[in-house]
């Protein structure tokens, strides 16, 4: 199958030519249902899945569509809340692939296609659309006539392919935006902020809509706070995600609900805040309860991955755990690991390292020898399989995962 032939990042190629190619055979689907388009270096399907709940629980067809997926590549398609079905999913990559090879497709514009074919088919009045990587040359950037452009951060990441700097990468992510759309921005530098000034009149966070009195309850795995705008102020909205940083994140997927009130669509506060309740987004950190025969333990498991998204994981961490954890880890080459390790070796007690079977991944070798800068030589292990990993957590320990979303999928794999 195509898609178990080919890793994530194989074929890719700056430009939309063999994706524009592609749709234009089978009738330009992704022009059949209204979009909104999300970019961010973080944050960004936290807040798509935000607004695709509150649109569905409105009575809204709707559609999702986010990356990378955890346990299954179907749950990247999304109607209702309802991954693509398995079988719906082959029907499709079958019957178009002969197309997909011709037009010399990659991984991620095969899916992008696949998941825009599913949407018209199945007559969506909206979808979410998260970017995978960047935006200017992103697959769904074929999307002509998005309602609303959102970019939730910036920061240094994938630097060998967005560029080395905060300003390069905010122009590659700004490529999202059109002529018509209303834009909204997250908590952005202000160097990302003024490139994307050049393009657009944005509603920015901490200026145009805020937060305040926020609350955390780690013991009940929520948070809540009010959101405040020039037209707006919902009080007590309630987040089944923890983190200042998701705070801010459903703020942003408040004000684009409020945007779209504004262009015809009805959702209440009320149903905004009992959506938003109930979201949950695996992976993000995620409490769960690990039962083995001879022991339990608490696990978090948190796909951060970069520095911007360590520091959050790290903030968050704090908050609800005062002591240091048992920490599984895992990290891509073309990540920062050397910073993250920085960032996350004083709030660890020992460190498992998880051998991933993905090329892209750092030898553990290398990662044992970051650890060992800051003197955690004699308690960085390394596992073969996240099974082996879970047999080196003591009895009523608190572990964490993080380094990877990768990782975190192969954790989940185990629990679930």
């Amino acid at each position: 199958m195509f898609f178990s032939s080919l890793k994530e990042y194989e074929g890719m190629k700056p430009g939309l030519a063999g994706i524009k190619k592609f749709l234009e055979a089978v009738g330009d689907p992704q022009n059949n249902f209204k979009s909104i388009h999300i970019a961010g270096t973080n944050g960004k399907g936290s807040a798509a899945v935000l607004i695709a709940n509150a649109l569905k629980e409105s009575g809204y067809k709707t559609a999702l569509y986010t990356s990378p997926h955890l346990v299954d590549i179907t749950e990247r398609i999304k109607i209702g809340g309802k991954s693509i079905s398995k079988r719906t999913f082959k029907k499709i990559s079958e019957k178009y692939l002969p197309l997909a090879q011709k037009c010399k497709l990659s991984y991620f514009e095969y899916l992008t296609a696949i998941a825009f074919m599913y949407f018209s088919c199945r007559k969506v009045d909206i979808a979410v659309i998260e970017t995978g990587l960047g935006g200017r040359f992103d697959a769904t950037n074929i999307i002509k006539n998005p309602a609303v452009c959102i970019i939730t951060s910036i920061a240094l990441d994938h630097q060998e392919i967005l560029g080395s700097t905060v300003a390069g990468i905010a122009f590659e992510k700004a490529g999202i935006i059109k002529n018509g759309a209303d834009v909204i921005c997250g908590s952005l530098p202000a160097a990302a902020l003024n490139i994307i000034k050049k393009k657009s009149k944005p509603l920015v966070f901490g200026r145009d809509f805020i937060i305040e009195n926020i609350r955390s309850d780690c013991a009940k795995r929520s948070q809540s706070f009010d959101y405040i705008s020039s037209g707006k102020k919902i009080k007590n909205i309630k987040l089944s995600l923890l983190g200042k940083h998701q705070a801010q994140n459903a703020a942003a997927a408040a004000c684009c609900i409020e945007v779209l009130n504004r262009k015809g669509f009805d959702v209440s506060g009320k149903v905004l805040k009992q959506s938003f309740f109930k979201t949950k987004w695996p992976g993000r950190f995620d409490f769960r309860k690990v039962v083995l025969k001879d022991k339990s333990f608490d696990l978090i498991i948190d796909g951060a991955h970069n520095a911007q998204g360590m520091d959050s994981f790290i903030e968050t961490l704090k908050s609800c755990h005062k002591q240091k954890i048992a920490l599984l880890f895992a990290v891509m080459k073309e990540k920062d690991y050397k910073k993250i390790i920085k960032k996350i070796n004083p709030h660890v007690s020992k460190v498992i390292l998880v051998r991933l079977q993905n090329g892209r991944a750092v030898e553990a070798g290398k990662i044992e020898r970051e650890f060992a800068k800051y003197k955690l030589k004699e308690k960085v292990f390394k596992a073969d399989s996240v099974a082996e990993a879970f047999g080196m957590i003591s009895n009523g320990e608190t572990a964490a995962v993080a380094g990877s979303l990768y990782l975190a999928g192969e954790v989940l794999k185990n629990i679930n």
